[in-house]
């Protein structure tokens, strides 16, 4: 089902689903939704984003894969933060959990259980894609990935379709790259979860506040 909106307003319609209801999302929605996402500009026409996507009995063995490892490697949510981040951006992050806090608690009293559990399980949705790029680009290259990633964001929205973006998964790259034959040569760059939200989840009642517009631009004339 295609939506009316405006791109505006698919735009501030747009959050992050937690739980997915079992609804199938056909194939033809999936590739015109990752068709949208190869449309996006990127340096000399590299286009450096592959998209693999599983569902069904592959996506349950990747969530089992991604359980398992998860379960001997223990990786806290938020890897690869090295030096506390300044009150600047940590006040920001704990807005967010505070807003997140008590419509969690209404489904798992435990939050951090609630979160790296569901980053592992794609929170349920019926589709999961992996996102990745050739190991040969230089990291600019990140770039022109995440632009793609919001064309498809936005592509999936206007199909009455939800998302969530799950960063913890990549410290399990390789375990990934085994589970679904992805070239060594490729780096696992970020998951997302697909499928219709469960509206009536408290979980995803919830959209973390933004920055005001003067906190986040400077302006000169």
């Amino acid at each position: 089902m295609e939506h009316l909106m405006t791109l505006p307003q698919l735009i501030q319609h747009r959050k992050s689903a937690r739980k997915f209801l079992d609804t199938p999302v056909s194939r033809a929605d999936v590739e015109k939704i990752i068709a949208c996402a190869g449309m996006a500009p990127s340096a000399i026409n590299l286009q450096p984003w592959e998209y693999v996507v599983t569902h069904g009995e592959e996506k349950d063995r990747l969530v089992r894969t991604l359980h398992k490892t998860h379960a001997m490697r223990n990786v806290s949510c938020g890897p690869g933060t090295e030096k506390p981040l300044p009150d600047q951006f940590s006040s920001r992050a704990k807005k967010a959990v505070k807003a997140m806090k008590p419509q969690v608690a209404k489904v798992d009293p435990d939050f951090n259980h609630f979160i790296e559990q569901g980053s592992c399980a794609f929170y349920g949705a019926p589709v999961a894609i992996i996102v990745a790029m050739d190991k040969l680009f230089p990291k600019i290259r990140y770039l022109d990935v995440g632009i793609s990633i919001g064309y498809l964001f936005m592509a999936a929205e206007d199909r009455g379709l939800a998302t969530c973006p799950v960063g913890l998964i990549t410290e399990y790259g390789e375990e990934i790259k085994d589970s679904l034959n992805i070239s060594p040569e490729k780096e696992v760059l970020l998951g997302i979860a697909l499928g219709y939200a469960d509206e009536t989840a408290p979980e995803n009642h919830m959209k973390p506040e933004r920055e005001a517009l003067d906190k986040i631009l400077t302006w000169y004339e």
